[in-house]
């Protein structure tokens, strides 16, 4: 019994150290950690084994409640001011109106500096050297012109352009190569045609729509001839009705 109540010791007759207990990474990571309040969480930092250690506050430092009582009644202070403002218009942001007499001022300069460009722009375009034309002058310069004219015009006719006039012998013959259209009344197949009759003919006029000579018919034969004044008359009044189709168009 008495062996197991005596401590190991070193070959020198130290006692051994006693042994380290192990520790948990996940102990320390969620081991909840205390903050003050008021001036945050002081703790001992050492960067390595070989720096020395060096307290540091970690955490926000906590906010005297007085401190937010004072900014709440400035900030309700403020809103009320910024409520009791009068509503600016756009005349509230106009810092230098323009008056009346610097608007006329501006106006003048402007009518005056028009005027000098204008008596600029005259003289630039002004022709000198035409003058006005008396009726003897202008007389002359159309006889002038009227002989030009005349004079050219005899001066074409002068004018011997190597055109050749062909012979009627020659269009003849040139006639005869290209081959005229023969008369063909001359044909016998033409004579034996029989002569059609006025009423087949109106008949096949009739089946092509085509409108057939009513003057030879018997009931145009006995139609009243219309007198001058009553063709004026009906005339006069389908123009009153209808007028001029032509002019509206």
């Amino acid at each position: 019994m008495a062996l197991f109540g005596h401590k190991k010791q070193n070959d020198n007759g130290t006692p051994a150290p006693a042994a380290k207990p192990a520790v948990n990474p996940d102990d320390i990571w969620g081991a909840p950690v205390k903050r003050n309040k008021t001036t945050g969480e002081t703790v001992v930092i050492k960067e390595s084994k070989y720096d020395e250690a060096k307290p540091e506050t970690v955490g926000p430092a906590a906010i005297d409640p007085e401190t937010i009582k004072k900014k709440m009644v400035e900030l309700e202070k403020e809103l009320e001011a910024q409520k009791n403002k009068p509503v600016l218009t756009p005349k509230d942001y106009d810092t230098n109106p323009v008056a009346q007499n610097e608007v006329s001022a501006a106006q003048d300069e402007f009518e005056e500096q028009y005027r000098i460009e204008h008596e600029r722009f005259l003289a630039a375009h002004e022709n000198k050297e035409i003058d006005s034309a008396n009726d003897a002058g202008v007389e002359q310069k159309i006889t002038e012109m009227v002989d030009e004219v005349a004079e050219r015009a005899r001066a074409r006719e002068a004018m011997n352009l190597d055109i050749e006039h062909v012979d009627q012998s020659e269009v003849d013959k040139g006639l005869s190569v290209l081959g005229v259209a023969k008369d063909e009344t001359k044909d016998a197949e033409y004579q034996n045609i029989d002569k059609v009759k006025q009423s087949e003919l109106d008949k096949g006029l009739s089946e092509l729509g085509v409108a057939k000579d009513v003057s030879k018919d018997k009931e145009y034969k006995n139609i009243a001839a219309v007198n001058d004044d009553l063709l004026a008359k009906k005339t006069e009044e389908f123009m009153k009705q209808y007028g001029d189709r032509k002019r509206q168009d």
